[in-house]
C-alpha cells in the first residue's frame, strides 16, 4: 500500500463526512457534506450558505430543526444531536420554529 493511499484511509476513518440534506422555510433542499464531529452551528452556517448564497440570512435568528424538535444547544456537535448520513434537517426562522410571534 503507498503512503498517499494509506494516508487517505487515515484520513477518512480519522474524519468520515457525512451528507446532510437541509430543507428551507419553502421547502428548498440542498445537501451539506460535513463531519460530523463539527458543532451544530457549523451546519446551521453551511445550510444556510448552501440554501440562500452569501449573504445569506443571519445564523443567530434560525434553528435547526430534526425529528420535529429544535436542537439546542448549537454548541452540541452534530453526532451528538443524533444526525447521521442521509439525515434531513430544516433550517427555520426562529419566529416559525418556535411559535415566536
Amino acid at each position: 500500500m503507498t503512503t498517499e493511499i494509506a494516508h487517505k484511509q487515515d484520513t477518512a476513518k480519522a474524519s468520515p463526512l457525512i451528507d446532510v440534506t437541509v430543507l428551507g422555510q419553502e421547502a428548498d433542499e440542498k445537501s451539506v457534506t460535513i463531519n460530523p464531529h463539527q458543532k451544530c452551528e457549523q451546519l446551521l452556517r453551511e445550510g444556510l450558505h448552501a440554501l440562500y448564497g452569501k449573504p445569506g440570512p443571519n445564523p443567530d435568528e434560525y434553528d435547526i430543526v430534526f425529528n420535529s424538535a429544535v436542537i439546542e444547544p448549537l454548541s452540541k456537535t452534530i453526532a451528538e444531536a443524533g444526525i447521521i448520513d442521509h439525515s434531513t434537517v430544516s433550517l427555520l426562522p426562529k419566529t416559525i420554529s418556535r411559535g415566536i410571534w
